[in-house]
C-alpha cells in the first residue's frame, strides 16, 4: 500500500509516501512541515494510525524545517498508535531537525532515532505511553 501527496506553492513542497514493510508501516516526509504544509501530511497520518495493525514509523530523514504544528502531529499520532497498543518511532539524522526533539525533550517519548534500524528496534522495545 502506497500513497503519494505533494504540495507545491508559496511554501516549499512536501511530499508524503507511505508503505509498509515486515508488517511495520513507513510515512516518510521530504520538504517542510509547518502550519501551511501539514494538511497535507495529516491525512496520511490518519490513515495510517486507522489502518495500522503494526508499528508505525515517520521517516523524517529529508525533512529540512519542522515547526511546533509538525511536532503536535507527531505527538497525536503517538498517542493514537499507543491507544492501539502499537509501536511508534520517528527517524529523525543528526542536525537542526534532531535539535528539535532534543529542546521539547521528545527523544525517548518518540522514539527518536537517527536512522531506519534504530527506529524498526525502538518499535520492538516498549516506550512511554501517553494516555
Amino acid at each position: 500500500m502506497e500513497a503519494k501527496l505533494t504540495y507545491s506553492g508559496d511554501v516549499q513542497a512536501l511530499a508524503v509516501e507511505r508503505s509498509s514493510v515486515d508488517g511495520i508501516d513507513f510515512v516518510a516526509v521530504e520538504g517542510e512541515i509547518d502550519i501551511a504544509t501539514s494538511p497535507r501530511l495529516i491525512p496520511v497520518l490518519n490513515q495510517a494510525v486507522s489502518d495500522g495493525a503494526g508499528p508505525l514509523i515517520v521517516d523524517l530523514s529529508r525533512v529540512g524545517f519542522m515547526d511546533s504544528t509538525g511536532l503536535g502531529l507527531l505527538i497525536n499520532a503517538k498517542r493514537r498508535v499507543d491507544r492501539r497498543g502499537n509501536g511508534f518511532a520517528v527517524v529523525c539524522p543528526p542536525g537542526p531537525l534532531y535539535r528539535v526533539f532534543e529542546v521539547t525533550d521528545m527523544v525517548g517519548i518518540l522514539g527518536v532515532s537517527t536512522d531506519r534500524e534504530g527506529a524498526i528496534a525502538a518499535v520492538a522495545r516498549p516506550r512511554a505511553r501517553f494516555t
